[in-house]
């Protein structure tokens, strides 16, 4: 009795382990497009055996076995994928930032065209040669002051284009902090309720991937696979419940990450705009020199308004017979094209220094492309590898929901027959 007994209980804990596999792997393929979950499987040992009884020993010569127990539900993950994801996603984090605003700055000089400040200056100083030839025409005069209009226009317009864009990269700053602070919090939060769980002895899987999707997040706005970075981090939120940007920056630490591209890109954009201070500033220094070719009594063409970096002396503008000129001084206006001056302290000319700076932003703008194609497609192999391991494969699921089918009707079959076997002693008491 005690043996068909034992027998029923072993088929019990069959139908048990198989139960719960199969809700394992139900939830498995619902959360098959679930970004960040990890697959997760049974897992299930040989329970306790116990001893049969022997002729010459209460322990018996042998032991039986019980069945089978859940030990755990376990997710499958490797540890060292999540490292060189986090060790490269900070490095993308960078770059794609500063992808996209090379792209904005390129678009803000817009070279080459029509419309651009190469273009316009080169309109504006040709426009003095033809102006040499005839330096009485007031129409010639008048082409002269339209092209000086268009040149002052594009460096106001993209020098106003930078300044906003350098705000937009100061609020994505803002952003960015706002963001890490928020991860942090709900990091700190599924820590409490992982360490819970953990406790009672089980394994918290959709918690823990939870906090690994956050922590991936995370890895994209600076580097937190740096120790130092992490202790930073803890011990700031710990202490003040929040990070600041000027905690990130005092720490001396390469942060690196979206974070710090915002602020790279924020020295490149001062650094750009400082070159069309400089060229404004050049500009008008050297053609009103040129211009009023030692006669101070003559108005200047260019000057400085408030919040435009160039501009044209309205009481030319509003008086075109103020604007005197002869051919020579036109012709030397027109040479200022081609003529070396001192800028930065190097000998170039006005051309010169503007193409180098066009020149350096296409470089920089190149390395940038190269870069975050190159880290883009690291990050994505290292993701697919990840993802190869930790991700559900419905095939896979089907063919297990098929074995546990079997294992559970498997057991089934054994109650069954047990049951058969109790009908017969049962019956055959009664009889």
């Amino acid at each position: 009795m005690a043996g068909v007994l034992g027998t029923l209980n072993t088929a019990k804990s069959g139908m048990n382990v198989s139960q719960v596999a199969i809700q394992t792997t139900s939830h498995n393929i619902s959360n098959i497009n679930t970004p960040g979950y990890s697959r997760q499987r049974v897992s299930q040992t040989a329970s306790s055996p116990y001893s049969n009884p022997g002729l010459n020993s209460s322990l018996g010569a042998g032991q039986i076995g019980t069945g089978a127990q859940i030990n755990d539900v376990t997710r499958i993950r490797n540890s060292f994928y999540d490292y060189q994801f986090r060790s490269e996603s900070h490095e993308y984090g960078s770059t794609s930032v500063k992808y996209d605003y090379f792209k904005n700055i390129e678009s803000i000089f817009n070279e080459p065209s029509d419309s651009a400040i190469s273009s316009t200056l080169n309109n504006f100083f040709n426009s003095w040669n033809e102006l040499s030839k005839d330096p009485e025409s007031a129409g010639v005069k008048s082409v002269v002051l339209e092209n000086a209009k268009y040149l002052t226009n594009s460096i106001n317009n993209a020098f106003g284009k930078l300044e906003s864009l350098e705000e937009s990269l100061k609020s994505q700053q803002d952003y960015i902090m706002d963001e890490i602070n928020l991860m942090l919090s709900q990091v700190e939060e599924l820590d409490k309720n992982i360490k819970i769980v953990q406790g009672t002895g089980k394994s918290p899987n959709d918690m823990m991937d939870q906090r690994d999707s956050i922590l991936d997040d995370l890895s994209f706005k600076l580097n937190i696979s740096d120790k130092d970075v992490q202790n930073l981090l803890k011990e700031t939120f710990d202490k003040n419940g929040k990070v600041t940007l000027e905690d990130l920056e005092n720490s001396g630490l390469k942060i690196s990450g979206e974070l710090e591209g915002t602020t790279s890109m924020l020295k490149e954009i001062e650094g750009y705009k400082d070159s069309l201070i400089t060229l404004s500033n050049t500009i008008i220094d050297a053609v009103n020199t040129a211009y009023k070719a030692g006669d101070d009594t003559k108005p200047s063409i260019f000057v400085k308004e408030d919040k435009k970096l160039i501009s044209i002396n309205k009481n030319i503008t509003e008086d075109l017979d103020s604007f005197k000129i002869d051919a020579d001084t036109a012709l030397n206006l027109y040479n200022l094209k081609t003529e070396k001056i001192n800028i930065n302290g190097k000998d170039m000319t006005i051309n010169t220094f503007y193409n180098n700076v066009i020149q350096e932003l296409g470089q920089s703008s190149a390395a940038v492309i190269r870069d975050e194609s190159n880290q883009s497609k690291l990050l994505s192999n290292i993701d697919s590898s990840r993802s190869s391991v930790s991700g559900v494969s419905l095939d896979e699921e089907m063919i297990s929901l098929v074995q546990l089918q079997h294992t559970y009707n498997a057991n089934a079959k054994v109650m069954s027959t047990i049951d058969s076997l109790l009908d017969v002693v049962v019956n055959g008491l009664v009889r």
